[in-house]
């Protein structure tokens, strides 16, 4: 009489698939946004708009209206970004430049009024 070994190989592939998704299911996480809360100081003061465009396409602008040369915003996604200042008062504004915003906490950014 001799014995048969009885063959996993069916079982196998759906036991193997099984595992494979539980594992990936299970490290699968949802990516966190930073943000950071900007304070914003305009030097000399100055009040007028100051708006904050991160360097990312599609990105949306965050501003606030200054008041005696401050204002902050809040929600502004960290990497690198364009700071534009509109003053109230008559004359030109200021050549746009390029900032480097922490991507979480309190950033202190100051901006040029261009007076």
């Amino acid at each position: 009489m001799s014995l048969k070994r009885a063959s996993t190989a069916p079982f196998a592939l759906p036991l193997l698939l099984a595992l494979l998704l539980a594992a990936v299911g299970t490290t699968v996480v949802g990516v966190a946004h930073a943000e950071a809360t900007v304070q914003v100081v305009v030097r000399p003061t100055a009040d007028g708009t100051v708006t904050i465009t991160p360097n990312a396409p599609g990105a949306r602008s965050f501003s606030c209206h200054t008041r005696a040369g401050a204002c902050t915003i809040s929600g502004v996604p960290g990497g690198l970004a364009t700071v534009r200042f509109a003053p109230d008062a008559a004359g030109p504004a200021p050549a746009p430049h390029t900032v480097m915003i922490a991507p979480t906490g309190n950033v202190q950014l100051t901006v040029p009024s261009g007076r």
